[in-house]
């Protein structure tokens, strides 16, 4: 089989010849530690290990090269320069504090959108009609993943997790009580611009999957109410899962950290078919998660702390998600990007054993 035919058949719960060995990332530091502990150099991202270690190119690095974001970007300025700190004004308009290193989370100190005055000068970039947010080669692009068999797929920042970048956590949070009718102009908004800025790619019927990125769930609860998804979010949902069914879209995924337990029944109700990558710091367990929704697909759902821990914790999280594995519709992988906390030795044992193990369920 194809990656792309693998793939497809497993998350729609169909025979396979095997089940994909992926991941969702690794974060630059990681790289950095296993260099020093025997990993070859020229290994510095995704796609460079999935070469080195036999992995399946995964989705998530590999998306379609649309431009789905603000267009055109604004100007990075440096504002002040406090020597090892920097405050900037970054290519989203977003002011914030960071170390001139750029390796932790920085201090966001304002947002472009407050106000629907501010929204209203920020739409002109936010034009999905603009022809110039497909490269030049996209047509020969598209003609070569369909050529080697990868899987056709993009991400779509959508109706939580873009806007919280224009607004804020606190202040897109705050909007739906205090600013209702700029969250409905700003969902209204991304709805047309999905259409418009899709629209091209849709119509070649090539593809295959879409991520829809929301990341609005924290630790234990989704971070607006379920009635407040339901009131403002589900007729976006529903719209643009119409407008992909009927542009034959085999997979449609939300990409939500967190606890997703109370937001996922939201969202196949919408007539999206799952999630990932399954949190499991957070209480999204996939084996939990399928038994609340049968027949969901899930990917993710191994816990990156544990696997940390060694060859132990490698095999433990193997076993306790081999179950799931045997159901079908679900593909094991770390509930995150690979943390810097896990050791080289580690890893490549998490790769290899994942790899047999995996091998044995749908010989």
């Amino acid at each position: 089989m194809t990656q792309r035919e693998r793939f497809l058949s497993l998350m729609r719960f169909a025979p396979v010849d095997r089940v994909p060995v992926m991941e969702v990332g690794i974060w630059e530091d990681t790289f950095e530690r296993w260099h020093h502990e025997g990993m070859p150099r020229w290994v510095t991202c995704l796609q460079h290990l999935e070469d080195y270690q036999g992995l399946d190119r995964s989705w998530n690095m590999n998306w379609l090269p649309i431009d789905e974001g603000i267009r055109p970007s604004f100007t990075r300025r440096v504002l002040e320069d406090n020597g090892d700190e920097q405050v900037v004004q970054d290519e989203r308009g977003v002011t914030l504090r960071q170390t001139r290193q750029m390796k932790t989370i920085p201090q966001f100190i304002r947002f472009p959108v407050q106000t629907m005055a501010d929204y209203e000068k920020l739409r002109p970039r936010l034009d999905g009609t603009d022809p110039s947010r497909y490269p030049a080669d996209f047509d020969e692009d598209l003609r070569n993943r369909r050529a080697r068999g990868e899987i056709v797929g993009l991400s779509f920042p959508a109706f939580f997790g873009f806007p919280r970048d224009l607004m804020g956590l606190e202040g897109w949070c705050a909007a739906f009580y205090e600013q209702p009718e700029l969250v409905e102009r700003i969902i209204g908004d991304r709805v047309q611009f999905f259409k418009d800025v899709y629209r091209r790619v849709l119509a070649t019927g090539a593809l295959d999957f879409v991520q829809v990125w929301e990341d609005m769930a924290y630790k234990t609860a989704s971070l607006i109410s379920p009635a407040l998804v339901r009131r403002h979010m589900m007729p976006a949902y529903e719209e643009i899962v119409s407008v992909m069914r009927a542009g034959r879209v085999s997979l449609i995924m939300v990409d939500c950290d967190g606890f997703v337990g109370e937001l996922l029944p939201l969202w196949r109700e919408a007539g999206v078919d799952g999630t990932h990558p399954c949190e499991i710091a957070a209480g999204s367990d996939p084996l939990l998660l399928r038994r609340q929704n049968p027949g969901v697909p899930l990917s993710g759902g191994m816990d990156k702390r544990v696997l940390s821990r060694g060859r132990d914790g490698v095999d433990a999280e193997l076993a306790r998600v081999l179950p799931l594995v045997r159901e079908g519709g679900f593909i094991p992988m770390l509930d995150h990007f690979v943390p810097p906390d896990m050791p080289w030795d580690t890893y490549r044992y998490y790769v290899d054993r994942r790899r047999e193990v995996l091998s044995k369920v749908h010989a």
